[in-house]
Order: C-alpha cells, then structure tokens, then sequence
C-alpha cells in the first residue's frame, strides 16, 4: 500500500509540475556539447565572435552560439551541430567577421525598422527597409498554442514584465531571475488583449524549440538588444518561410 501511495503522488508532483512548467517548458534532446564537439567547430565560433561566455554552463554557451551562427545563416535554428551546420560554419568562416545575408525583401512594410520572424526557421530578422540588419534565434508556440501569423506591430514596451501565472501557476514578479517572460516584453497587436508578444525567458536551452504558448522567446540578452533597438508601432510580421515568401521576403539560406 504504501508503495502504491509513493507511486500515485509520484505521478501527481510530475503532472502538477508539467502544468505549473507550461511556459518554463524546454528540451535539451539532440544537443552536442561543447566537450564533444570537434575543435575546429569551436574554434570557428570563437573567432566569428558567435561564443560568447554568457553562463557558467559551457554547453548552453556553445549551443547559443551554434544558434546565433544558424540564425545568421538563414538555416533552422535548432542549436543542433550537425552537416547543415558545418556547412553553414564553413560559409560563415570563407565570409569573415562581417555577416552577408541573403535576405531579399520585394517591398517593406516600412522605409525604416521592421521586424519579421520566420516560424520554420526560429529567427527574428530585424530590417531596415530591405536590406536585413540584425537576426536573432527564437523559440515558437508548441502543438495547441501556435504563434499566430499575419502583419502586426509592437504595441507596447516593459520592462521587467511580471508575469501572471498563465491561469496555472503562481504569479512571478518582474526582475525575477524565474520569470518564464525575462527582463523585457515586446507585446504585439494581436487581438484586443495582451496576449503575445517577443520576450525573455528563464530556460534558454528552450530557444530554437516549439514550445511556448504561442509567444515568441529569445535569449535575454539577445531580446535586451531588440528592446533597445525598435520602437512602438514597429511592423512586425509573422509567417512560415512559405508564407514570408508570400508576402514577398525570402530569406535564403547561406548554404543553398
């Protein structure tokens, strides 16, 4: 019996804390660590200056990196260093220190700032006008809570947002180090209630995953620099790469 009973309150700690975790939710499959990562592919990200030491967590800094090189590069960011990834590290190492993207926008929503996120491949492009300026990874909504798509802007700008709980957990206020929505919130015209929007997070292994609730994540210090950069009423527009075509943006990969 009270084996049965350890068993039963097992599973209701991990069903509360699957539920409680909703917007902390992250997965760390499929990741090559900094310790068994070839060298040269180390080496390459020191020196195009995407290593950064960020954390005490050596392989979260690598894998950050591994995504910032992927966002750069027009591939799926996923933080995963496999053959896209070389490829795409190789390209970056014949390019040098400065980025050339191969972004082609048709016509801009704006002659100066926009944003656009491409939900296949997890990264925010930051453009002014055509020509694009600054990419970012990101992470998605999850199955059941897609990040919506069409042409938005910012609407508003926090910093150190408190967090409400999401209708299943305990409130977090802002600042806090666990605040599933970091130090800074972007929210979007989407809808009449501020529902989503670009931010922080407290699990950065979760950017370049399907996995918030519909919410566009990013690094903290990655979003810090978005909050600094753009303005309200930014366009903002989201879509697959296929709908981003649609609507005129390509943003072809290095290695194509």
């Amino acid at each position: 019996m009270r084996v049965l009973f350890a068993v039963l309150l097992s599973c209701i700690l991990s069903l509360n804390f699957f539920f409680y975790s909703d917007e902390l939710l992250g997965y760390s499959a499929n990741i090559i660590t900094q310790h068994n990562a070839s060298q040269a592919s180390l080496d390459g990200l020191r020196s195009l200056g995407y290593y950064r030491n960020e954390f005490q967590d050596e392989d979260l800094n690598f894998r950050n990196a591994v995504l910032r090189l992927q966002s750069d590069s027009n591939i799926t960011a996923d933080g995963i260093a496999g053959k896209q990834f070389q490829a795409a590290l190789e390209k970056r190492l014949n390019q040098g220190q400065k980025v050339v993207y191969k972004d082609y926008v048709k016509a801009s929503p704006s002659s100066k700032m926009w944003i656009a996120v491409n939900k296949s491949k997890k990264t925010l492009t930051v453009y002014w006008n055509r020509t694009a300026i600054k990419k970012y990874p990101v992470a998605i909504g999850r199955t059941g809570f897609v990040t919506p798509e069409g042409k938005f802007r910012i609407k508003a700008k926090v910093i150190n947002p408190k967090w409400s709980g999401g209708g299943h957990a305990e409130p977090v206020n802002g600042g806090d180090k666990n605040n599933p929505l970091g130090f800074r919130w972007l929210g979007l015209s989407i809808g009449n209630k501020n529902k989503y929007g670009i931010h922080g997070n407290n699990n950065p292994y979760s950017i370049g995953q399907n996995v918030s609730r519909g919410c566009i994540r990013m690094l903290n210090a990655d979003v810090e620099e978005l909050y600094n950069t753009v303005g309200k009423n930014t366009p903002v527009w989201i879509g697959s790469d296929q709908v981003l075509r649609k609507w005129g943006v390509y943003q072809n990969s290095i290695i194509d």
